[in-house]
């Protein structure tokens, strides 16, 4: 793990401005039926799949004990939440937690087509509303 964490780092540091010159971060793995509980304490929304979090407490990356290094997909989640890891030891303020999603997604997509050759189009207007402090259908 050391060394896949080394290598997402010093990608973050050539696309990004965040230092990087901090200790690498702890990453735990965890059955999906706790790191559901631990995210959403009781019941899991409907059609929501948790793929890991950056636990700001603990300053640690959770990651479902059926994590796959082999895969692009789970490669670039790591990478999500190192950018969350990375937002956090550079003390980024934001407004609400759900700012920091914003350098995290193009990131992470930036990241899986650049280093795994793997595509992913997500929702414009799902980004916007899960990356934005308020909600923007409140008028």
């Amino acid at each position: 793990m050391k060394e896949i964490l080394v290598a997402m780092m010093l990608w973050l540091s050539a696309n990004t401005s965040y230092n990087i010159d901090h200790p690498l971060p702890t990453v735990k793995f965890m059955p999906q039926t706790e790191l559901n509980s631990m995210f959403y304490g009781g019941e899991i929304p409907k059609g929501n799949h948790l793929y890991g979090i950056y636990s700001l407490e603990e300053d640690t990356i959770i990651l479902p004990d059926t994590w796959n290094p082999n895969e692009a997909w789970d490669m670039g989640v790591l990478l999500h939440e190192l950018v969350h890891y990375v937002q956090d030891v550079n003390e980024i303020e934001f407004e609400c937690v759900a700012q920091m999603e914003k350098d995290s997604w193009p990131l992470q997509k930036a990241y899986l087509k650049e280093v795994h050759d793997y595509v992913w189009e997500y929702d414009p207007m799902w980004y916007m509303v899960i990356s934005t402090c308020s909600d923007p259908f409140n008028y």
